[in-house]
């Protein structure tokens, strides 16, 4: 239905719906880097439950700013330029933050299964070879 909607508009419409589309899908690793730490820093840094619930807050606040800015983007969209155009913030939002949403479930799921934590047995670090000029 999306892609048929898209094939349906003008030129300028159609570029229009790429950049919302592009943008929306940006905004939502905006929101994630402003709100939260890397997937990884997640997975490696996440050991307790209280740690976990702090996590999945900051993923939801994260889900709800990209899902503001996409409605507002959509609504413009639509006083612009129709339906046709004020669907694609909302699957380019949708897209990234249901990807955003699995990857920092998964790493939140490895942390609680052991992951890579800070407590977890490292080989031995080797010190640095000494140099002599």
């Amino acid at each position: 239905m999306a892609g048929e909607e898209f094939l349906s508009l003008n030129a300028a419409a159609a570029v229009g719906a790429a950049l919302l589309f592009q943008a929306a899908g940006t905004n939502v690793y905006d929101a994630f880097s402003a709100v939260m730490s890397s997937p990884w820093s997640t997975e490696k840094f996440t050991e307790d439950a209280e740690a976990d619930r702090m996590a999945r807050e900051y993923v939801r606040h994260a889900l709800v700013i990209s899902g503001v800015y996409a409605a507002i983007s959509a609504a413009l969209a639509y006083k612009a330029g129709g339906a046709k155009l004020a669907v694609w913030p909302i699957v380019g939002m949708a897209g990234v933050a249901g990807y955003m949403w699995w990857l920092y479930n998964r790493a939140l799921t490895r942390a609680q299964a052991g992951g890579m934590s800070v407590g977890a047995q490292q080989p031995a670090q080797q010190p640095p070879p000494a140099y002599s000029y």
